[in-house]
């Protein structure tokens, strides 16, 4: 399969010298399924040398059903800073199954206003709109607007793209918690992702200021039922101390 080489030029508007609201780092996560471990998340983010920043993720199958199911996968994007907010400039997503390979790839040209999408399922052209986000740069994102206070509590709306349509995406204020993971215990606030009326999975994050708000956990529930759960076990980031 030939992936596409888009170029990833910022924008004029883009902030590409200044202070980053977050920093570069690498971080890995354990993957459950059920209370049992299938993979592991390898997360890297990174500022290119044209000033375009980098966030990769690469799934790697641990357990070996997963392993002999060669369930893979890798996640990638480039954006830019302008002040507090992400521009996205391209995504890729790559899911590799027993029934074979697919992709999706973004690509936003903010001057033309279009997002060029190619992929496994064919091509697609939507309108950008200003608070457009892919699913690594809603991440970080939303970790940005809980730097902010005044933000912990409040609704986060973002427009994802997401494949090949832009949906609504919202997370509420869920509580404080006392949060124990493989990489320490933190105190941490959580977040309910809104999901359709229609729908049977519900994912909670939690989220706290010693990772600069990105998630520590991520908890996927099916009809009440635990089914995947995603939790940090180690970061380049100093956390200090993680002890209850």
């Amino acid at each position: 399969m030939m992936m596409a080489a888009w170029s990833t030029t910022a924008p004029a508007e883009a902030d590409t010298n200044g202070l980053a609201p977050l920093p570069p780092h690498t971080a890995t996560y354990e993957v459950l399924r059920r209370g049992t471990k299938i993979g592991e998340i390898h997360v890297s983010l990174s500022q290119l040398d044209n000033g375009v920043w980098y966030y990769n993720t690469e799934t790697e199958a641990t357990h070996r059903l997963a392993r002999l199911l060669r369930l893979s996968g890798e996640e990638s994007a480039h954006f830019v800073w302008r002040n507090d907010r992400v521009l996205m400039l391209t995504y890729h997503q790559v899911l590799r199954t027993p029934r074979g390979t697919d992709f999706w790839q973004h690509r936003i040209d903010w001057e033309e206003g279009v997002v060029n999408t190619h992929s496994s399922e064919g091509d697609f052209v939507h309108e950008t709109r200003p608070d457009m986000v892919d699913p690594l740069s809603l991440r970080l994102q939303l970790a940005v607007n809980l730097h902010d206070p005044d933000q912990r509590t409040s609704d986060h709306h973002f427009m994802l793209i997401d494949e090949d349509e832009l949906d609504d995406e919202s997370f509420v204020y869920g509580g404080e918690d006392q949060l124990e993971i493989p990489a320490g215990c933190f105190e941490s606030i959580y977040l309910e992702r809104v999901q359709r009326p229609d729908s049977v999975r519900n994912n909670t994050s939690w989220h706290a200021e010693a990772f600069h708000w990105m998630p520590l956990r991520i908890l996927q529930t099916r009809k009440g039922r635990e089914e995947l759960d995603v939790r940090l076990v180690d970061t380049s980031i100093d956390l200090g101390d993680v002890t209850c």
